[in-house]
């Protein structure tokens, strides 16, 4: 089970993003089940709509919900709250409150990101 970044989805389904072919890789290479976080979900949803399209938008919450290879992580209280408190502990100007989700769930899943400031502080943090 593997976590994608927003940033993964986002390349993948717009065509027009730079990383579109290494996303297409990624998705290749990686294996089902894939864990898509609700915040993810926010995030991809609202930057496709804006910059590829509300069909772009929909056609991913489509897939986020019938395909049997991904999983939807619904936030937890306990998760939402170590999330906060991740959050106010990071001195990291850099990583969004999303990013910080995603570092709190690499504990638990590999997350594979194009966010080298992410990517740094889940290597910092194995």
């Amino acid at each position: 089970m593997t976590i994608l970044d927003s940033n993964v989805w986002i390349a993948y389904l717009n065509t027009n993003d730079s990383q579109h072919k290494k996303a297409k890789k990624v998705f290749e290479t990686t294996a089902a089940p894939i864990i898509l976080p609700e915040y993810v979900i926010a995030e991809v949803t609202t930057v496709l709509a804006y910059h590829a399209g509300k069909e772009t938008a929909n056609q991913f919450l489509h897939i986020a919900q019938h395909n049997t290879d991904i999983k939807i992580l619904l936030t937890e209280h306990t998760f939402f709250l170590k999330i906060i408190e991740a959050f106010m502990q990071t001195s990291s100007k850099t990583l969004s409150f999303i990013d910080i989700s995603l570092l709190v769930l690499s504990h638990r899943f590999p997350v594979i990101t194009f966010d080298n400031a992410l990517a740094k502080a889940i290597q910092k943090n194995r």
